[in-house]
């Protein structure tokens, strides 16, 4: 069993009944407060649809913002891709839905906000280089993933970010509207990352590990709703 979401409030959930345990020694077990609601999913079924959210950052310095490129490029090869390249978004989709977990060699992400009215492909030259700048705790697949590789290396290595300060970037599920939001101005990097894989998301839980925040987003999403277990 494998908790795509709400692994705090499981957590939540284990934490009462082990009060309540406590407090009830002649519990029986049948007791509400030893069950959780929960929807199962079938990972096997064709219905479900593993997206990945597009992560947004702002709040970056104009001195660190122009030094950014120089930093890429000693651990990315870097392709620009201008925006009016014919089929460009099916280029870009190309580009992220091909990469295959565990390739060193492999598109990593696709980013915009550095160069005008151009995507910067961005493909790994060396995995054991980032590998030794993230945390070790972490299992080797969590860190061939992109979003670990923005989260670790280029925001908190690159950027300077704090942990508080890289808490809340800004998301979005459509590639373009990502891009369009840096064009506004309301961001200033886009980072366009590839959807994880079924067999990735289980080989990283089976390994002990969590994938990294805002990694997946699964569709379709449940009606929106209060359910109430009673409790007592």
């Amino acid at each position: 069993l494998y908790i795509a979401d709400g692994h705090h409030r499981y957590e939540s959930a284990l934490t009462y009944q082990h009060e309540r345990r406590i407090c009830s020694p002649s519990a029986s077990g049948d007791e509400a407060f030893n069950f959780v609601m929960m929807t199962l999913v079938d990972f096997s079924d064709p219905g479900l649809v593993i997206l990945h959210p597009h992560w947004l950052v702002r709040g970056v310095s104009k001195s660190t913002l122009d030094g950014l490129m120089a930093s890429l490029r000693l651990f990315f090869e870097i392709e620009e891709l201008p925006l009016s390249t014919p089929d460009v978004w099916q280029r870009v989709d190309d580009l992220l839905t091909r990469m295959k977990p565990g390739e060193t060699n492999q598109v990593s992400l696709v980013l915009f906000g550095l160069a005008t009215e151009r995507l910067l492909v961005l493909r790994l030259r060396d995995f054991a280089a980032v590998s030794q700048m993230m945390p070790r705790f972490h299992c080797e697949l969590y860190k061939r993933l992109d979003v670990s590789i923005v989260d670790h290396i280029i925001l908190e290595k690159l950027l300077g970010l704090s942990s508080e300060e890289k808490a809340i970037p800004g998301y979005s599920y459509d590639r373009q509207d990502a891009v369009n939001r840096v064009l506004e101005q309301e961001y200033q990097l886009a980072f366009l990352l590839s959807p994880v894989k079924v067999e990735v998301i289980k080989a990283i839980a089976d390994a002990g590990d969590r994938l990294p925040r805002k990694s997946t987003y699964f569709y379709p999403k449940l009606p929106a709703g209060l359910i109430f277990n009673r409790l007592v």
